[in-house]
């Protein structure tokens, strides 16, 4: 019971490395992932008193699974990169329509909308 724990708890563990961004957006770095990783492993593995052949085969099934992990990854990130690319290309072409009144009317109220999102944030606390 306790190997199965471990293992759904390393999956989803792993599964979150690749989702993982940093407070400002940008992905975490691979080598900070890894150690925070590693340091879980250890942990689960010491909470769990895995004996070295548990740890060496969970680790064996976490090197299966990481190049299809690795894969998801690089193609949620160039997801990314091509929507932000469209709505870019999208705001230009808003923009082009509008006169500069309208410009700055539609900036105070993104940045109106900006403050607002903010203030609920330090309202509700870091999650």
């Amino acid at each position: 019971m306790k190997k199965v724990l471990f293992i759904s708890a390393l999956v989803l563990t792993t599964s979150f490395a690749f989702s993982q961004t940093t407070k400002d957006g940008k992905p975490m770095e691979k080598g900070n992932w890894e150690e925070r990783q590693q340091q879980f492993k250890d942990k689960m593995a010491k909470e769990l008193n895995l004996s070295k052949d548990q740890i060496n085969q969970i680790n064996a099934i976490d090197d299966k699974y990481k190049p299809q992990e690795e894969n998801l990854r690089t193609q949620s990130q160039a997801l990314r990169d091509q929507k932000r690319q469209l709505m870019d290309q999208k705001k230009t072409e808003v923009e082009k329509i509008l006169t500069p009144e309208q410009k700055q009317k539609l900036q105070d109220m993104k940045d109106k909308f900006h403050d607002k999102r903010m203030q609920m944030h330090k309202k509700d606390g870091p999650k």
